[in-house]
């Protein structure tokens, strides 16, 4: 093993022998769940391409582990090293349940360009790390002996969405490992010959009222579109309507319960497709949470009431699967390390998260923002806007269902501020999001430098001597002079020719302190503020540092970073691989006193 290696090299049987034959063998969208589907993860044919003379017609001589990626410990290739071209190839045969109805191929997420081919027929290309795809192959599917081959395209020295995936071979500081190629889970989906394509729901809180606006595809017409609701297995309301390419329903829940992280209730809903003989033809199991967000006099609200965002940042990394989420039960554990901490929001930051994330955020009741990971792009987005609002969007229309999530995020820390251009990009996002969910709000450039926003937010610390007290006078002392506030050298709040008009401001980046002596995963230089000497300075430190912020009447809600260490930067409450730094009673304790002075002010 390499000094720069986590690990040491894992064969295949080894990762089966723990994972099993399919590795993230649950289903993909808990949001979105069929009874007829195959999950196409395991051991696929693999080869690197590096000088481009690959063809899908033949065999790959190596293997890898689907869903992770070659550059992880888990893919069983564990190379580290750029290859802008590889091929991946399986075979498979298709089970009697998905032999009738349309067949659609689904793939969760690709980095970063990918070609696909079934049984030698071109299914098409995508380009995009981040947002799922899928295709449709029933006029090319066979009972037996299909073959799928897939070849990806990802050159880190090309300017794209990649996040915090480094461009140099060696990660350092908060720029981390790559991934490349197959990331999330590949599978089979059986649907009607005419199907429910997607919905988007809708509630009102006071009234009980759920709106769902679902888009069918298929010919034929005739059809009735049926949505049963229920709660804890029991049936509550059901309703239908004509369905025609955009179909909608209302059902009323009585004495409807909310959503929040205190109480996540969620409700099933049962979406069937009748044709005109009394036959179901498809049918689809989702959910739904009755909440709101909005803001109002520089707070934010949810369902109603003043929500103070108690939040770290949680950038979707794993150490054995890098992007990948070596279990489901790994992916549920941040979200309950998170509760654990006193949290009631995450920072999704750099990544859009599998969507079984987002699930487990619903199910255990924590809040979300949800960030485009832009880092990487042409930093004024002119040149390549069009194809990243395409992926955006995309991201947004697979997750827009999710009650967790109460923030968009299209863009972070891009600092130019005097480019009308670049500004009028960054309000085109903004308008963007805004017009696919009036219901969120839109925070477009997290860090600084905000145009169009529905919150303003800075990644900020006191300067050297100065607490929070002292920083929070100058900030709101130059608000209130000239709507703006220098953040740091030629870096201002606002970007030009805009000013504030009483948005919540919270402060999203903060803290970031590493401890000495703290034993880390990983041979990476120590990345982060500080240090703390020891814990005892640190606990001492974190309690001081956001009781002030807790204390300061006008801001919102903070984010601390982060939740767990990523590589080398190490100013995690846990380390890389979850264990726990800093005790979260202690956390957790400092966030509730933090909130009941809250509570003083309302």
């Amino acid at each position: 093993m390499s000094d720069w290696k986590l690990y040491d090299y894992r064969p295949i049987k080894s990762i089966i022998d723990e994972f099993g034959e399919c590795p993230r063998p649950e289903h993909p969208r808990p949001d979105r769940l069929r009874k007829n589907w195959l999950n196409l993860n395991g051991v696929w044919e693999f080869e690197f391409d590096p000088e481009e003379k690959g063809s899908f017609e033949k065999s790959f001589e190596c293997k890898i582990v689907v869903p992770f990626c070659p550059e992880s410990v888990l893919s069983g290739v564990y190379d580290e090293d750029f290859h802008t071209y590889c091929w991946y190839a399986r075979e498979f045969d298709i089970p009697e349940n998905l032999r009738s109805g349309r067949l659609l191929l689904h793939f969760g997420a690709v980095d970063h360009e990918c070609e696909v081919w079934l049984n030698g027929k071109h299914l098409g290309a995508h380009i995009g790390g981040y947002d799922s795809f899928s295709f449709d192959i029933s006029d090319c599917i066979r009972p037996v002996g299909n073959r799928l081959v897939v070849k990806v395209h990802d050159d880190p020295s090309e300017s794209k969405q990649r996040g915090k995936q480094a461009q140099d071979r060696y990660p350092r500081g908060c720029r981390y490992m790559r991934t490349t190629g197959i990331w999330q889970t590949v599978w089979l989906e059986s649907v009607g010959s005419t199907y429910i394509k997607s919905w988007v729901i809708t509630n009102d809180i006071h009234s009980g009222e759920v709106k769902i606006c679902a888009a069918l595809d298929g010919p034929g017409n005739g059809f009735t579109l049926k949505a049963t609701a229920s709660l804890e297995g029991k049936e509550i309301v059901h309703t239908s309507a004509k369905a025609d390419d955009k179909t909608e329903l209302t059902l009323t829940i009585p004495n409807h319960k909310l959503w929040s992280p205190d109480c996540p209730n969620l409700y099933d809903l049962s979406l069937s497709l009748i044709s005109s003989d009394g036959k179901e033809i498809d049918s689809v199991d989702t959910y739904f949470g009755f909440r709101n967000t909005f803001a109002k006099d520089g707070k934010i609200y949810l369902n109603d009431k003043v929500f103070f965002m108690v939040s770290a940042l949680d950038q979707g990394y794993y150490p054995d699967g890098l992007y990948t989420s070596p279990t489901d039960d790994a992916l549920r554990a941040d979200v309950e390390w998170a509760k654990k901490y006193g949290l009631n929001h995450v920072r999704k930051h750099q990544i859009i998260a599998e969507p079984r994330f987002y699930y487990w955020c619903d199910k255990l009741g924590i809040t979300v923002w949800e960030e485009m990971p832009d880092w990487g792009t042409d930093p004024d987005f002119v040149t390549d806007a069009d194809l990243y609002l395409r992926e955006w969007t995309d991201c947004m229309k697979r997750d827009v269902n999710h009650p967790c999530i109460i923030g968009w995020v299209p863009k972070n820390e891009q600092s130019k501020w005097e480019d009308d251009q670049a500004n009028a990009v960054k309000d085109r996002f903004y308008d963007a999001t805004k017009f696919l969910d009036p219901t969120r709000l839109v925070i477009t450039n997290s860090g600084y430098c905000h145009a169009k926003t529905d919150i303003v937010d800075l990644h900020i610390r006191p300067l050297a001597g100065e607490d929070w007290p002292m920083w929070f006078e100058r900030f709101w002392k130059s608000i209130d002079e000239t709507g703006d506030f220098q953040a740091y050298e030629n870096i201002p709040t606002y970007c030009k020719g805009y000013k504030c008009k009483g948005e919540p401001f919270v402060i999203s980046e903060t803290g970031n302190w590493w401890i000495r002596g703290i034993e880390h995963l990983g041979k990476w230089a120590e990345c982060g503020t500080g240090p703390a000497e020891n814990l005892e300075d640190y606990m001492a430190l974190y309690k001081k540092f956001f009781l002030e912020i807790f204390s300061e009447p006008r801001c919102a809600g903070f984010s601390f970073v982060q939740l767990y260490d990523v590589e080398g930067e190490v100013n995690g409450y846990l380390t890389y691989d979850r264990k726990v730094k800093v005790d979260p009673e202690f956390i957790a304790d400092v966030h509730f006193q933090g909130l009941k002075i809250r509570k003083s002010f309302e």
